[in-house]
C-alpha cells in the first residue's frame, strides 16, 4: 500500500513539474485581434490578456492588425497564439490553416439574439420593391458592401444573393464597392443612389425614424458570433487554462468581459462565453440554399 502511494505521489509531482516546465517554455503569449474603423480593440482585449498572463506567470503581448485579412496572414504564419476573431475570419482561417482550434464564443441569450443580423436595403424611391426584382435588374445597380472581411456586411449578403443568382454578384451588378464601415454603406442607400446596400442590423435600427428613407428588402436570421481561437502548438494545459478562464470570465472578471463586448457592437447583448460546438456555424452555410456554394464563396475570399 505504501509503495502504491509513493508511486502515485511521485507521478503527481512529475506531472506537476512537467506542466510547470512546459508553461515556462512559452516565452511570450501573443494575443491578437483586428481593427474596425478607428478602434484597434487593443484596450478591449488587453485587460483579460494581461490578467491571464499574470495568473499563469507568462509574458503577454497584445496586438491588433489593420484588417481581418492582415490578422489571417499572421495566423497563417503562426505569429499569434490566441485570436479574437469575427465569424467570416474564422471560416476563412479554417480553409487556410489547420494550426488553430476554436475554443469559446460569446453567448447571446435567446431573447436578444435578433441583435446581430444583416440587412439588405435600397433607397425608398427605388421602383423595385423586392430583392428578387433588384437581382433581375442587377446590371442597373451598384452593390455596396462594408469590407471584404465583414460577416454581416459581406459574407452574409453574398450568401443570400447566391440563393437568387448563380455565381458571384460581380458578374451581374454594375459594380461592387466596399465602404469600410457599416454607417457609410447605409448612407449610400439613404442618399437615394441606384445602390443595393448591405450592412449590419445594428446600423439599420440606429437610424430610428430615418429608416423610412430606406426600403428594407431582406433581414437575415441571427448571425453566430466569431470565436476565440488557440494555436494548437500551445501546451494542452495552457489551452485548458485559457478555455476555463474565458468560460469563467462573467463570474471572475465581469469588467474584462464587458470591455471585450464593447469592442464589437454585435456582442453587446452577450452574457458569457460558451464552448464552440462542431456544428455551431452550419446554419450560416445554409443561407445560400447550398452549403457547397457557401464554402466556395468562403474559399474564394480565403485565397486573397
Amino acid at each position: 500500500m505504501k509503495k502504491t502511494i509513493t508511486i502515485l505521489t511521485l507521478s503527481l509531482v512529475t506531472l506537476h513539474g512537467f506542466t510547470q516546465n512546459t508553461l515556462q517554455s512559452i516565452q511570450k503569449l501573443v494575443v491578437a485581434t483586428y481593427q474596425y474603423a478607428d478602434n484597434p480593440r487593443i484596450k478591449n482585449i488587453e485587460p483579460f490578456a494581461l490578467q491571464f498572463g499574470e495568473a499563469n506567470n507568462l509574458q503577454v503581448e497584445v496586438k491588433s492588425y489593420p484588417s481581418v485579412q492582415e490578422l489571417l496572414k499572421a495566423l497563417e504564419k503562426e505569429e499569434v497564439d490566441v485570436a479574437f476573431m469575427n465569424t467570416f475570419g474564422y471560416l476563412m482561417l479554417k480553409e487556410k490553416s489547420q494550426a488553430y482550434e476554436a475554443g469559446v464564443v460569446l453567448n447571446i441569450p435567446k431573447e436578444k439574439e435578433n441583435a446581430y443580423k444583416s440587412i439588405i436595403a435600397t433607397g425608398a424611391s427605388t421602383p423595385e420593391n423586392t430583392l428578387e426584382q433588384i437581382v433581375a435588374d442587377a446590371s442597373d445597380f451598384v452593390l455596396v458592401l462594408v469590407s471584404p472581411g465583414s460577416t454581416s456586411g459581406n459574407l452574409v449578403p453574398r450568401l443570400k444573393l447566391a440563393s437568387l443568382q448563380p455565381g458571384y454578384p460581380e458578374r451581374f451588378f454594375l459594380e461592387v464597392q466596399y465602404t469600410n464601415n457599416h454607417a457609410l454603406a447605409a448612407q449610400r442607400a439613404l442618399k437615394g443612389e441606384v445602390a443595393l446596400s448591405a450592412f449590419g442590423s445594428g446600423e439599420y435600427y440606429n437610424l430610428a425614424a430615418d429608416t423610412v428613407k430606406l426600403k428594407k428588402l431582406w433581414e437575415s436570421p441571427p448571425i453566430p458570433l466569431g470565436p476565440v481561437v488557440y494555436r494548437k502548438k500551445l501546451p494542452i494545459s495552457l489551452r485548458d487554462e485559457l478555455q476555463q478562464a474565458l468560460l469563467d470570465l462573467h463570474i471572475k472578471n465581469p469588467e474584462a468581459l464587458e470591455l471585450i463586448k464593447a469592442g464589437w457592437t454585435e456582442a453587446l447583448p452577450a452574457d458569457r462565453y460558451i464552448s464552440v460546438t462542431a456544428d455551431y456555424y452550419e446554419s450560416l452555410l445554409k443561407l445560400s440554399n447550398n452549403p457547397a456554394v457557401s464554402m466556395s464563396i468562403i474559399r474564394n475570399f480565403a485565397k486573397e
